[in-house]
């Protein structure tokens, strides 16, 4: 009998020493090819939570492997999920000591990441193995934290019934029942079938307290329909041997005994001692009701010897978990030193080079002044000798345009002198030409009247032509010859007149 136990203490101290641990070949070859990273873990605490119904030895296996592989990917969410199925596994042997410890580091590691999701869930399940410590008003307070994290979460259902449940162990029914019924209607809205189960039992125990049998027994039948469609073979299990007792309680011995008789059988299949001591004392209870004392005094020696084997066992897990804890804890006592000295050495190298880096950019920016200021005085020498060239330049044109300053002044007062000599001239050809004007309007008065007198016999002649005789013309032509003689010679006289008044110094 005590193999089992055996078995159990080498895989908790294989537990804690999880950097050896390695997977089984068959778990190996099915993930062959994957890499190690999140997805890795995820997929290994969904193998761990699969073993959990049927093989929480093999679940433990996994989750330590997943333990120390979350942990060195720095992947605190896997990390956390696989304390909480190593805690699971512990939880489906009865031993709830190991799986609260387990549930409190997971439940550290959600916190750090804020993830309340999961963190709720661990908060559900230390409730639970308060409840089942008998610590029930620290039960309440952490399903009561579960629920306050759940308010719109699909698992709230499951935390409204463990409370219900914890009511039901308090004897306070009528809260239960408040509950169970919140849960049960959330349960069938979800279609969560497993919380229906739950809440079927539990209405079936309140009954059994109740003495109403009847009753009871339809809830544990809906109960017992649901496990077995379920494949819970642990809630099953715990569901036969309420019947045995409720039957025992009625005083119906025979069917509690076949009840009781069906747990056993499939407790085997599981190894879990909790469910195996509540059986040998159902045995005892009712062996010890039928009269059959030496069958119900080795039942109740089996109950002792059972429970003392567990407690002894749960005791050298607890030292071997205290002393692991304790390793844990030096070696992060350690390697909180380590990173603490890595990090004040990584900040005074960070220090370090960000004073180098400060000092290059000086010089950087240094020498780059300096090639500026090279280039700058540079541009101001060549601008200096352009600049005293330009100023020579400047000095000759200067001298240059003083000379033509002073021929300029020197034409200029010759034009002042020409322009005054002309001034003269202009006056006196002005006076000449006035002189010259009235000798003309004199002239031309004069000559008009002189004209008239050849050009009115010239006319007269003219219209006499057409008038006289033919005999006359001769005489007429040689009047009008005579007329004309003598207006050339008054134009001829004129035009000397004009000419000797125009242009007076041809007289000379």
């Amino acid at each position: 009998m005590k193999f089992p136990f055996i078995i159990l203490v080498l895989f908790l101290s294989v537990s804690t020493s999880l950097a050896q641990f390695t997977l089984p070949d068959s778990i190996q070859q099915k993930f062959m090819g994957i890499a190690l990273d999140s997805n890795y873990v995820i997929k290994l605490n969904a193998l761990a939570s699969s073993y959990l119904k049927t093989n929480p030895a093999a679940s433990r296996h996994v989750s330590s492997y997943v333990i120390n592989l979350s942990t060195q990917l720095k992947y605190t969410r896997g990390y956390a999920r696989a304390l909480t199925v190593m805690g699971n596994s512990y939880w489906y042997e009865g031993i709830y000591e190991f799986a609260q410890n387990y549930y409190l580091l997971a439940a550290r590691q959600y916190l750090s990441i804020h993830d309340s999701f999961g963190l709720s869930g661990v908060y559900n399940n230390i409730g639970e193995v308060n409840k089942r410590l008998g610590e029930n008003e620290r039960a309440l307070e952490y399903l009561q934290r579960s629920l306050d994290l759940k308010r719109g979460d699909s698992t709230r259902a499951l935390t409204l019934y463990n409370i219900g449940e914890l009511y039901v162990t308090m004897r306070q029914y009528g809260k239960a029942e408040d509950y169970l019924n919140h849960a049960l209607t959330l349960a069938q809205v979800s279609k969560d079938e497993r919380v229906i189960a739950y809440c079927h039992w539990c209405f079936a125990r309140i009954n059994v307290e109740r003495k109403d049998y009847t009753k009871a027994f339809r809830e544990f039948q809906s109960a017992q329909d649901a496990w077995i469609a379920l494949g819970e073979t642990r809630s099953l299990i715990q569901t036969y041997q309420d019947m045995a007792r409720a039957r025992r309680l009625e005083g119906n011995l025979n069917e509690a005994l076949q009840y009781l008789n069906k747990a056993s059988a499939l407790s085997k299949t599981l190894q879990v001692p909790d469910l195996r001591i509540t059986a040998f004392l159902e045995y005892f209870r009712i062996d010890s009701t039928l009269g059959h004392y030496d069958r119900a005094l080795y039942f109740l020696t089996r109950h002792n010897a059972l429970k003392d084997s567990v407690y002894s066992l749960l005791k050298s897990e607890q030292v071997e978990r205290v002393q692991a804890i304790y390793e844990t804890e030096m070696r992060e006592r350690e390697n909180r030193e380590l990173r603490i000295e890595k990090e004040l050495k990584d900040t005074q190298l960070i220090e370090r080079e960000n004073l180098i880096a400060a000092v290059s950019i000086l010089l950087v920016i240094t020498a780059v002044f300096a090639i500026i200021l090279f280039r700058q005085r540079r541009k101001i020498l060549v601008a200096n000798a352009d600049l005293k060239g330009k100023n020579e330049e400047i000095h000759s044109q200067k001298n240059s345009i003083e000379l033509q300053a002073a021929s300029l002044l020197k034409l200029n007062e010759t034009l002042q002198e020409l322009n005054r000599s002309l001034e003269t001239r202009i006056d006196e050809r002005s006076r000449q030409l006035v002189v010259q004007n009235q000798k003309l309007a004199e002239y031309t008065f004069v000559n008009a009247h002189k004209l008239r007198a050849p050009v009115a016999s010239m006319l007269g002649l003219i219209s006499l032509i057409q008038q006289a005789d033919p005999q006359e013309h001769e005489i007429i032509l040689k009047h009008l010859k005579t007329c004309g003689d003598q207006l050339d010679c008054i134009i001829r006289e004129i035009s000397q007149n004009l000419e000797a008044s125009i242009h007076p110094e041809k007289r000379d």
